[in-house]
């Protein structure tokens, strides 16, 4: 087979037939790094597949050799094509000649298992930013013939999944374009294994036992650690919780109760789930001598390199008789990697300290600032530094990092462009965090003093992971007045020889076949992040904030001067729009519709309902007019939201629900419910009215409350949180203060869910925590929420959650009725 190459020959002409990613393996290989063996499937070979397979319908033979124009609008249209697409490709047989030379190939690999890697290659000119984290899945299969083609065609498959043809069209990629490679690497039973991330600043390690999946899919918390690189030992260190760990299934016996998890992730159906001992738990799953080694990896890599880089790596023992070895899986850097000619090789792990240590001459190590992760991601580009709040933003070039001090909601349209966000101020439920996780882009809140630090037109790394920013070059010329026709930020993706938690939960592929007793629910602002859940199992849509869509209508203009002006038909018309896009992708699934929650921050200029004196404080528009009571002040606005769902309930979209924000008392809610009976949204059979219970009265009031009409509840944590513990969770330095965790907010989440229970009413969370802190999901199914709503990079390891919660649930009342329970 032409196809193939092996990792430790690849050739720098070869570079773009198998990927960037193998291609830096097999250049680390040939100086002496620990670089786990294996081969490539070049992408040519797909191309030769699809261009000579006998396919029954035309369109197969030419996916890769047109554009293949699709309505990527139209949900179902294309969820159905790229169902069909991939249904066709795993039913075609690879070439007898191909499957016997990949066996062949594969048996020389000497493991009973094997890990296949799409791995994605653009052409150079491609101005777009691309982050393929998370959009395309690795394989794990048996060393077998049939399991190795069936593992390629899967591979390959990835490629045309809902989200991918979505992502390309939405990138301005041609299909045509795109090179598929896989790397095909052996998989051992790992003793541990995890990432290593390199700044200049320092270097971090994250490791769990086994296999790095229970890290992937939120079920293990990794040992965390911080090295120094010129001993290689820690500096600062953190025992993770690592109660599961995955190693592969040795044969195909049938799975035992613990591999119901596995069951739900076909990518990973031979790996087995096992649980670690109290013993291991307690201790950390790396050794002083393999920090040494990893660290002289690092060390070395990094005098050479003096950019940031991520490696995935694993501690395996091969073979019975053979000593323990670290090997490397994947690495990644952010810019293009220089050539890795070492000045000398990397000494064998048996004697890390000898490894060189040279800095580059001539070049400065980059400054740092340092603020709080809100987004995962990384992203280099040119910033927009925006100085003033009422600077004109219509002609920022898409694809810049914005640096303001805060992100107010009607820049919406600004950051759904942007490569990154960094603020000032602000903390994990800010506006810049909520929008940047939604849009799937980076972000750093908190950074003090970015906004005099970094000018416009100065190129930056943003660490959305670590909180960190990489000033790489001083700004120079002055910000381009025009549209840029392309971004000119490069997204940095994590290596996912198998994928971590960096990768982007949103379109990591999980369809289970059954639904959890639990909902699972998602928070959103706008419609365009549909997007990122075309292929993600939902229950419907927890929350729909309305401010983000309203906010781009209003601009920076008072709504309520806007109402006053009568633009009333105007605004329910702009607003049915992105509400029946929302509505008609989940239908008939439940649409919750929170309604206007407008605080005096939230717009320049903007007056609360009877008030004539404008107040930006945050914590006083906390405690201020807005929510439920700024209806009864002045209904308009309100109004008009409840004709919008009028309209669209006559159109058909019946599966449109109410939640009304920030009731203070039982009589705002009556004011409320009366509204809603005159507009006749109640006779809608499947219509709810809900209230957000986030304010403290609300422990006291729920049976007042359902006599009163409340049909539902739904917990949200972030106001919950700072009102009970009085802790603006907009100020950074309340930050250690504002903890959802907090036994007195945790105790209230309980009682408001024994009291919806015992009124017999769903009760569902939306607030931040289940996103923030998954740890809390257990609890919250424990407990018997009806529902967790979370923002959309939450969405897949939630469900891994509260599926194993459940899971865990039915296990230890078998075995409290069959008697063996423990405890």
């Amino acid at each position: 087979m032409d196809h193939l190459y092996w990792l430790d020959q690849i050739q720098p002409s070869q570079q773009y037939l198998v990927g960037d990613n193998p291609f830096y393996l097999s250049q680390m290989a040939q100086q002496g790094y620990p670089v786990l063996p294996g081969f490539v499937l070049a992408a040519p070979a797909l191309r030769e597949f699809l261009e000579t397979y006998p396919w029954e319908e035309p369109l197969f033979a030419e996916l890769l050799s047109s554009s293949v124009h699709l309505n990527v609008d139209d949900t179902r249209q294309l969820k159905a094509i790229a169902q069909h697409i991939r249904e066709q490709m795993m039913a075609a047989e690879l070439p007898l000649e191909w499957i016997n030379d990949l066996a062949m190939a594969g048996e020389q690999l000497s493991s009973p298992g094997l890990i296949l890697s799409p791995i994605v290659t653009l052409p150079k000119h491609t101005p777009s930013p691309v982050k393929f984290s998370g959009l395309v899945e690795s394989y794990v299969c048996l060393c077998d013939p049939e399991e190795i083609a069936l593992g390629v065609l899967q591979t390959w498959a990835e490629l045309f999944r809902a989200r991918s043809l979505l992502y390309w069209q939405r990138s301005q990629i041609e299909l045509r374009s795109l090179n598929l490679a896989v790397l095909v690497q052996p998989l051992h039973s790992a003793i541990t294994s995890g990432t290593l991330t390199y700044t200049p600043a320092h270097c971090e390690i994250k490791a769990t036992w086994g296999l790095p999946l229970s890290i992937k899919l939120g079920q293990a918390i990794p040992d965390w650690y911080q090295i120094e690189l010129e001993r290689g030992d820690a500096i600062a260190q953190s025992l993770g919780n690592k109660h599961l760990g995955y190693d592969l299934r040795w044969n195909s016996t049938p799975p035992d109760e613990l591999t119901a998890e596995t069951s739900l992730l076909s990518p990973y159906s031979c790996l087995q789930p096992y649980l670690v001992s109290d013993e291991q738990q307690q201790k950390f799953s790396l050794q002083p001598r393999e920090l040494e080694i990893l660290g002289a990896i690092a060390r070395n890599l990094g005098s050479h390199l003096n950019r940031q880089f991520s490696l995935e790596w694993t501690l395996v023992k091969a073979i019975e008789q053979s000593p323990e070895q670290i090997y490397i899986t994947g690495v990644e850097v952010g810019n293009p990697l220089p050539s890795l000619e070492m000045t000398a090789p990397v000494n064998p792990p048996s004697s890390p300290k000898s490894v060189p240590v040279k800095a580059i001459e001539g070049e400065e190590m980059p400054q740092i600032i340092l603020g709080t992760g809100a987004a995962k991601g990384v992203a280099v580009g040119l910033v927009y530094c925006i100085t003033s709040p009422t600077e004109v933003l219509e002609h920022i070039p898409p694809g810049r990092i914005l640096i303001a001090k805060e992100i107010a909601p009607h820049w919406l349209h600004i950051v759904r462009q942007a490569a990154a966000v960094v603020t000032e101020s602000g903390g994990m439920t800010s506006h810049a965090a909520i929008l940047a996780r939604e849009f799937g882009i980076p972000a750093v809140v908190g950074a003090t003093g970015v906004t005099q630090a970094i000018a416009t037109a100065t190129e930056i790394c943003v660490n959305g992971d670590t909180g960190e920013i990489f000033i790489l070059s001083a700004g120079t010329v002055p910000p381009n007045p025009g549209r840029s026709p392309h971004p000119v930020a490069s997204a940095v993706s994590e290596p996912h020889p198998m994928p971590l938690p960096e990768s982007d939960p949103v379109t990591a592929s999980f369809s289970p076949p059954f639904p959890t007793a639990t909902q699972v629910l998602v928070n959103l602002s706008h419609p365009s992040s549909l997007d990122r859940i075309a292929d993600t199992y939902l229950d419907g849509v927890g929350l729909l904030r309305s401010e983000m869509m309203a906010l781009e209508i209003f601009q920076s203009e008072d709504p309520y001067q806007w109402c006053d002006r009568h633009k009333n038909q105007e605004f329910i018309h702009r607003i049915s729009e992105p509400l029946k896009r929302v509505a008609e992708f989940f239908f008939p699934r439940p649409v919750f519709y929170r309604s206007l929650d407008l605080r005096g921050y939230d717009l320049p200029g903007v007056r609360s309902p009877g008030q004539t004196n404008i107040n930006s404080n945050r914590s006083a528009q906390t405690l201020g007019v807005h929510g439920a009571f700024s209806y009864l002040l002045d209904p308009a606005l309100f109004d008009l939201e409840l004709e919008t769902l009028a309209k669209l309930q006559q159109e058909g979209l019946t599966n449109l629900r109410l939640i009304i924000p920030f009731v203070r008392t039982v009589e705002e809610f009556i004011f409320c419910r009366n509204r809603v009976q005159q507009f006749k949204l109640d006779r809608v059979r499947d219509f709810q009215l809900w209230i957000m219970a986030e304010v403290p009265s609300a422990l006291f009031l729920i049976p007042d409350y359902v006599q009163a009409g409340v049909q539902g509840i739904s917990i949200g944590t972030n106001d919950l949180t700072q009102l009970l513990l009085a802790a603006d969770r907009e100020n950074q330095q309340m930050s250690q203060v504002f903890d959802p965790r907090h036994p007195a907010v945790m105790r209230a989440i309980h009682q408001l869910i024994q009291q919806a229970k015992a009124a017999g009413i769903p009760c569902a969370i939306c607030g931040g925590a289940p996103t923030h802190y998954p740890e809390t999901i257990d609890t919250l199914v424990r407990w018997g929420i009806d529902g967790i709503s979370v923002e959309p990079e939450a969405i897949a390891r939630t469900h891994q959650a509260i599926a194993r919660s459940e899971q865990r649930i039915l296990l230890e009342t078998a075995r409290r009725d069959s008697g063996d329970c423990p405890f």
